[in-house]
């Protein structure tokens, strides 16, 4: 007899996943809202770069010291509560400062904020498969990056409205009140919590269980290793391109707002393609095919001459950030119990966003070094290289396939 696969209709899918995309498009708004208000703000108050670099630090630490504790959380808690809450303690940080407005209260809602937003984003990233099914994984992680590129472009502008209207104040007001309409689009989310057989245990043994398996799951070190080459390239490239319009290129700096919105075109371009195909992409040919695109677009970028030519191979670049992360996000959930999702998450952002702000780092000491052109052309070979270890991965696994099919 045939085995027939039922495929769920795009109408039941949004019916499932669409309370969440909704909360998760709105508290991303939020975040963008409030970084471009609060960093404007900070540097008007203290007029020093350094505590402008001091604030995304801090946001960072959190997830240095309490990765293992987040991810465990994610995963034995009900995933859903944990959206509620955390949308409404971004509120209620962001609320304090209309209160008492302050380099410190600024430096403390960095901190609340950096371990919220760490929680959200990995326990959206866990609690996707559930809703949307493993047919569904890839259209859903599009239409959370389609949500983030959207509000890349639509964020700053709000903001910057907001504080020329209001001053920080109003733009404070309206973050908070998003963040709160965050919380409320969360309770009409169609989701049952899961019984978990890891329930009875202790939460240091989950704990322990969540590291081991992101340590020795050979699918896990195999995506981190990719995801690694990937930040590893965009990252150091990525602080440099408002430099590399003005001083390598000679234009005017707000160039460099055509550059993003352009990259935000690519993602979004990439994003609706991926969801309106028929059947969801194979995660392992997303991979390689997005990783080829950055390193394609990265080095046009290093051998651009003119403004055209950058746009273009940010236009590039975007299309394929639409893709790879998609594919290593699908892989890692489709590949992995969804109980152990919070967990594997977590500690995978945290190694990958390591390797960003190291990379980070090295591109702005070197580029008064080396030239930036040299950083853009040895990114995109760090990105190829980790293109072809994801091709390279996909045809063992489909050898692999083959030989199991051919056994009697």
């Amino acid at each position: 007899m045939n085995r027939i696969t039922v495929i769920p209709s795009r109408k039941s899918l949004y019916a499932a996943i669409g309370p969440l995309i909704a909360a998760y498009s709105l508290a991303s708004l939020g975040s963008y809202i409030f970084d471009i208000g609060i960093i404007v703000e900070l540097y008007r108050m203290t007029g020093s770069p350094a505590a402008v670099g001091g604030y995304f630090i801090i946001q960072f630490l959190p997830s240095l010291l309490l990765t293992p504790v987040i991810g465990t959380f994610i995963d034995r808690w009900s995933r859903k509560r944990i959206l509620l809450l955390t949308n409404l303690m971004r509120a209620m940080t962001v609320g304090i400062l209309l209160i008492h407005l302050s380099i410190e209260t600024i430096y403390l809602a960095a901190v609340l904020l950096g371990i919220c937003d760490e929680i959200y984003a990995a326990t959206a990233n866990a609690i996707g498969p559930e809703l949307a099914g493993p047919q569904d994984i890839p259209r859903f992680n599009s239409l959370l990056s389609a949500a983030d590129s959207i509000n890349l472009i639509v964020g700053p502008a709000i903001a910057g409205l907001c504080v020329s209207l209001g001053g920080i104040g109003t733009s404070i007001g309206v973050d908070a009140a998003v963040f709160a309409l965050a919380a409320l689009l969360v309770l009409p989310m169609p989701y049952k919590p899961q019984r978990k057989a890891s329930a009875k245990a202790g939460f240091l043994e989950e704990m322990k269980e969540g590291l081991r398996i992101v340590a020795g799951e050979p699918v896990v070190k195999r995506m981190l290793l990719i995801w690694a080459l990937l930040l590893a390239g965009v990252g150091s490239t990525g602080s440099l391109v408002v430099a590399f319009v003005s001083r390598t290129m000679g234009l005017p700096a707000d160039r460099y707002g055509w550059v993003m919105a352009f990259q935000g075109a690519g993602i979004i371009a990439g994003s609706v393609w991926i969801m309106s195909r028929k059947r969801a992409p194979d995660p392992s040919r997303l991979i390689p095919f997005g990783m080829a695109a950055i390193g394609a677009g990265l080095l046009a970028v290093s051998a651009a001459d003119r403004m055209a030519a950058i746009l273009g191979a940010y236009l590039l670049i975007g299309l394929g950030a639409a893709a790879a992360p998609n594919g290593i996000r699908s892989t890692l959930q489709k590949e992995l119990a969804p109980a152990v999702l919070g967990r594997v998450f977590t500690s995978v952002r945290f190694v990958v966003n390591s390797v960003r702000t190291l990379s980070i780092a090295a591109a702005s000491f070197l580029a008064g070094i080396t030239g930036m052109r040299i950083i853009f052309a040895a990114a995109a070979l760090c990105v190829l290289l980790g293109g072809a270890a994801a091709y390279a991965g996909r045809k063992r696994r489909t050898a692999g396939l083959h030989v199991e099919r051919r056994k009697p």
